[in-house]
């Protein structure tokens, strides 16, 4: 190629170069244009009404933004509370559990008599379950998530989130006794028999409704048999049968109580109360906690005004709902 080609050639590289350059250059512009241009405002129903939209369609993202659009846009509007509510609760859906109960717990604040308590009581318990770890680890977010089931199915007996939140605390409560009777369990690999005596009791006294407490005093009736305690045995047997009558636990400790040749006799002392006492301890207060926030005194009725919005929980509840309605 002669010294004339090679200029046409770079004069022409250039050019194209340049086209190239003043096209992104008008993208650029185009598009910083858009992004900074203003979105649309909307009445408060359109924002409630696309935030439900997007809801049902599991945008949750969406939904939230156009939720709290609503909330900043229009303080005061009807659909608030209710915006409030599910803004919480696609947090809980999202798996963004922090987010989740600080959005409820301050909708609990700015809505001290709402008919929505229960849900929200209930869903803050939930939020501690989906963050609460193995039995070998810290149990504080099981702990939390007890205190919220226990204050929702006493608080609100006739709401329907009051079985719900039975059932979910007797998972809690089995949790926290699993928790007991594996440290019980560290002890006795570690040779330290006393220290998981005084567990396996404990958890007896504190869980006693659950399957970990009967396996602790199936274990505490052995570990006594086989230190020759047998008098101690066999109120470790009576107190499982006594906590769990009408169970194979109860069989099981039966069996064991003739082994020892004290089957038919009975005592009118509590055995689990004995127990604690041979130890130098006493049944802690059965009552659990419950919740008490600062300054407002929750509503003592259960019951949903007639007429009154709320969620509508039932056992085939959709988290999104399509066909139906929650709120």
């Amino acid at each position: 190629m002669n010294v004339s080609g090679k200029r046409d050639e770079c004069g022409r590289f250039c050019y194209e170069a340049g086209t190239v350059k003043r096209r992104l250059c008008v993208t650029g512009l185009f598009v910083l244009f858009v992004g900074c241009a203003e979105k649309p405002q909307l009445s408060a129903d359109e924002y409630f009404q696309q935030g439900n939209t997007f809801f049902r369609e599991e945008a949750l993202g969406a939904a939230i933004e156009h939720y709290r659009d609503l909330l900043d846009q229009y303080p005061f509007s009807e659909y608030n509370e209710e915006a409030e509510l599910k803004i919480a609760h696609a947090q809980y859906l999202e798996g963004n559990y922090t987010e989740a109960v600080v959005a409820l717990t301050d909708f609990q604040r700015r809505h001290p008599t709402s008919p929505n308590l229960p849900f929200v009581g209930y869903y803050l318990g939930m939020c501690y379950v989906r963050q609460a770890g193995t039995i070998d680890r810290d149990q504080t977010a099981a702990q939390n998530a007890q205190t919220y089931f226990v204050t929702v199915s006493r608080q609100y007996p006739d709401s329907p989130f009051a079985e719900l939140a039975k059932e979910q605390l007797a998972r809690c409560r089995e949790d926290l006794g699993r928790h007991e009777l594996y440290i019980a369990d560290y002890y006795t690999r570690r040779g330290n028999s006393k220290a998981a005596e005084i567990r396996l009791i404990e958890l007896a006294s504190q869980y006693g409704d659950t399957d970990a407490a009967a396996d602790g005093l199936m274990r505490l009736g052995q570990l006594y048999a086989e230190s020759e305690q047998p008098d101690h045995a066999i109120l470790a047997y009576r107190a499982l049968a006594r906590l769990h009558p009408g169970t194979t636990y109860a069989v099981d400790a039966q069996r064991q109580l003739q082994n020892l040749s004290a089957g038919a006799s009975t005592l009118d002392s509590d055995p689990l109360d004995l127990l604690l006492a041979a130890n130098g301890r006493q049944r802690a207060p059965t009552a659990l906690e419950t919740v008490q926030l600062p300054g407002i005194d929750l509503p003592k009725v259960s019951k949903r005004p007639t007429g009154a919005p709320g969620p509508a929980f039932g056992p085939n509840f959709d988290p999104f709902g399509r066909g139906r309605s929650y709120y």
